[in-house]
């Protein structure tokens, strides 16, 4: 790579896992349910898993990651947008589970007509489980955070041997900086001045959170279920036209990027962010951690682009390379 050429890392909630670090969504509900440290006071304990999201997602503890969680929380929304007094035949739905979690008063509400209502204490809910969210990340997972690096912690060694002049996040937490903060024996490497994160922070990062978690936009007709839309609390929580801007100021064409993106399923709920980042970028390396997850990333990328020709196009050019994570590390000098 030549020094004209500039580098940012992009990373997912599996680049907070190959730091050992429990993010999944499953993690969150287990440790609300089991574990019983003093991070959750007790009255915040039976709030929270009384909340019907947690609820329902404690019986879905298989779904396929974050974005299995998103697609989770379209079918809930679906259901209460559809005419409660109607029959229902699509299974997805997941009508006696969604039930069984929302309790009868959403019935009512429906039946009742009294929609406003509904979707007030639906997006009450949500905030709930935000929070819990939040608290989760901040006041757990520090205590998760090595205080120090040996040999056996983990973490993916070559990112940190790269030097970045850009960051953008799709996670909440703040584990890039903690972990670069702690090389060299604590004294640190140089960090990108310029970070961005495109869904929000928790609270551990200084500041009050403002966690974006939703869904896409299917029917943009419908605004009452607006702010369950990702592109809508992007907006809100103001973690949305900041990225955009901060491409068309710092990244352009003129100046080359090459772009790393790690942990990220590369699922068609951030589109416009991947799409930007790939017209952006003079090629983009897409680490994967194993033959599965390799396949998906390129199912993934044929959806992106809408034809297995355009992705193929940019596969065979290395505009897209798709780079084995753990090779990357072993290749590293002891």
């Amino acid at each position: 790579m030549t020094s004209s050429n500039r580098r940012m890392l992009v990373v997912g909630n599996g680049f907070d896992l190959a730091h050992g670090l429990p993010t999944r969504y499953q993690d969150m509900l287990d440790a609300l349910s089991h574990d019983t440290s003093s991070w959750l006071s007790p009255e915040d304990r039976q709030r929270y898993s009384d909340n019907p999201f947690i609820k329902y997602f404690s019986k879905y503890k298989d779904l396929p990651g974050w974005t299995g969680f998103e697609g989770e929380l379209q079918i809930i929304i679906n259901y209460f947008c559809q005419s409660h007094s109607a029959v229902i035949t699509n299974p997805y739905l997941k009508r006696s589970s969604i039930e069984q979690a929302f309790g009868v008063f959403f019935c009512k509400y429906w039946r009742e007509k009294r929609y406003r209502e509904l979707w007030q204490s639906l997006q009450q809910y949500l905030n709930e489980l935000i929070s819990y969210i939040d608290l989760y990340l901040s006041k757990y997972i520090p205590s998760q955070v090595p205080k120090t690096l040996s040999t056996d912690t983990q973490y993916p060694r070559f990112i940190y041997k790269r030097h970045y002049d850009y960051f953008l996040s799709f996670n909440y937490t703040n584990t890039y900086f903690d972990f670069a903060g702690m090389m060299n024996d604590g004294s640190g490497i140089v960090v990108p001045t310029e970070d961005q994160f495109i869904h929000g922070c928790c609270s551990a990062m200084g500041a009050s959170q403002n966690i974006v978690l939703g869904i896409e936009d299917n029917d943009p007709s419908n605004l009452d279920t607006i702010y369950f839309k990702k592109y809508f609390q992007r907006i809100q929580k103001k973690t949305g036209r900041e990225v955009f801007d901060w491409f068309d100021e710092e990244i352009s064409s003129s100046k080359p990027i090459v772009t790393d993106i790690f942990g990220h399923s590369l699922d068609t709920t951030d589109k416009d962010i991947l799409m930007l980042i790939f017209e952006k970028s003079q090629y983009t390396n897409i680490y994967y951690y194993n033959q599965a997850d390799y396949e998906q990333k390129i199912i993934n990328l044929v959806r992106l682009y809408g034809s297995p020709e355009e992705f193929t196009k940019r596969y065979y050019n290395h505009k897209i390379r798709l780079c084995d994570q753990i090779a990357e590390d072993e290749r590293l000098p002891d």
